[in-house]
């Protein structure tokens, strides 16, 4: 049979448990939204910064395109190859070679800086090793033919003060992959000469590695992952080397976001914008790269992956205390429901013993209980029914 004792104990507990698991679990599901919320706010702010350093390397592109087509050489060399004057060609070509000279050297994020006449053949070609340390004006005999290159035919058909602006690729000569690989991004703008003739286009190559390296680098062992994705996926930076550069224009081995990761690749292609992404595993930030100020030529998509693993991490700490919490509110509950069971129970139980006393015919001992409440009143009915017995007794 359950005791007045037991259920007192029980219901004390729940009533002294359930706030406690109710409030318990709102903490813990308010602060892991909590963190998820400031982790993602974080890692925008991360890709955001990123964003901003990897464009930070182009900015001055175009403004270096504009002063060497406006340069004094650049005009005089146009207005030679117009009337053909052979010794200001020579002239001119050597001073518009000396310039790019000194934006080689003095940029350093520049791989080559052309003249490419209106028929495709390169006329002019500055050639700058950043790692090697060396820049060199290429002689004729090593000159080439770009009347083929995608770059070469949408600049000159652009109109004066226009920019082309390539995709992030692996730079070809004569058709196949410099050896090692030099990914690069060109910008290039038509050159008019004696009115709205053309007379070339000037070319100038970056070199990507200067932001690449940037979005590689950022990426931490075990935490945060960057990368830059093209539109199909492929990773044009990643800290995984042997990912990258995926594509059939580049190295052709098909590996990329899609493949390696198809459920992030979905969420991410999806969007043109910067967004947000939940996972089950992780957290994911997007951001267009633009390679102009104008955010007219995007290079890709940046991407900022959180393990949720690392994200939450601190919630461990938190998950340890709240258990803590828990148990000893479990243990006080315990331990304040066994204390008040027992002084709500014992004057009972004395009544219950004094009952079976009195049914016995044993009125000797007097029934009292202090406790100023309803119980109190039970015992002094009991009392007078003890006195009342005894006397019945004496008179029997």
């Amino acid at each position: 049979m359950k005791t007045i004792k037991s259920k007192v104990e029980r219901a004390l507990i729940l009533v002294a448990l359930v706030p406690v698991l109710v409030l318990a679990g709102y903490v813990y599901y308010s602060t892991t939204d909590a963190l998820k919320s400031a982790s993602v706010s974080n890692l925008e702010r991360q890709v955001q910064l990123l964003s901003g350093s990897a464009f930070g390397v182009l900015k001055h592109v175009p403004g270096d395109l504009s002063y060497l087509r406006d340069s004094a050489s650049m005009f005089q060399y146009g207005r030679a190859l117009v009337i053909k004057d052979q010794n200001n060609l020579d002239v001119n070509g050597r001073a518009l070679a000396r310039d790019f000279l000194s934006l080689a050297k003095n940029r350093r994020i520049y791989n080559q800086l052309r003249f490419v006449a209106a028929d495709g053949q390169e006329l002019i070609r500055v050639e700058h090793n950043e790692e090697q340390g060396y820049s060199r004006v290429l002689q004729p005999d090593q000159l080439r033919n770009k009347s083929n290159s995608l770059y070469f035919r949408e600049a000159s058909k652009l109109e004066f003060g226009q920019t082309y602006v390539s995709p992030v690729d692996l730079n070809r000569e004569d058709g196949e992959l410099e050896d090692p690989i030099r990914p690069t991004i060109r910008f290039a703008t038509p050159i008019f000469a004696v009115g709205n003739r053309l007379v070339g286009v000037l070319i100038l190559n970056v070199d990507a590695n200067a932001f690449l390296n940037q979005i590689k680098d950022a990426s931490t062992p075990g935490g945060v992952q960057f990368a830059l994705v093209d539109d199909h996926g492929y990773y044009l930076a990643n800290s995984n080397a042997e990912l990258e550069w995926g594509s059939t224009r580049d190295l052709n081995h098909g590996k990329s976001m899609p493949v390696d990761r198809p459920l992030l690749a979905r969420e991410v292609l999806a969007v043109s914008g910067s967004a947000q992404v939940d996972l089950s595993d992780d957290l994911v930030a997007v951001t267009p790269l633009y390679a102009d100020e104008q955010q007219q030529h995007v290079m890709g998509r940046l991407v900022a992956i959180a393990p949720k693993s690392v994200v939450l991490k601190l919630l461990d700490n938190f998950v340890i205390a709240l258990g803590v919490f828990v148990v000893v509110a479990v243990v006080m509950a315990f331990v304040i429901a066994k204390t008040l069971s027992r002084s709500l129970t014992r004057p009972l139980i004395y009544l219950t013993q004094a009952a079976d006393k009195l049914s016995k015919g044993e009125v000797e001992t007097a029934i009292t209980i202090n406790s100023n409440d309803e119980i109190q009143r039970l015992a002094e009915a009991f009392e007078r029914l003890r006195e009342s017995v005894k006397i019945l007794m004496k008179l029997g």
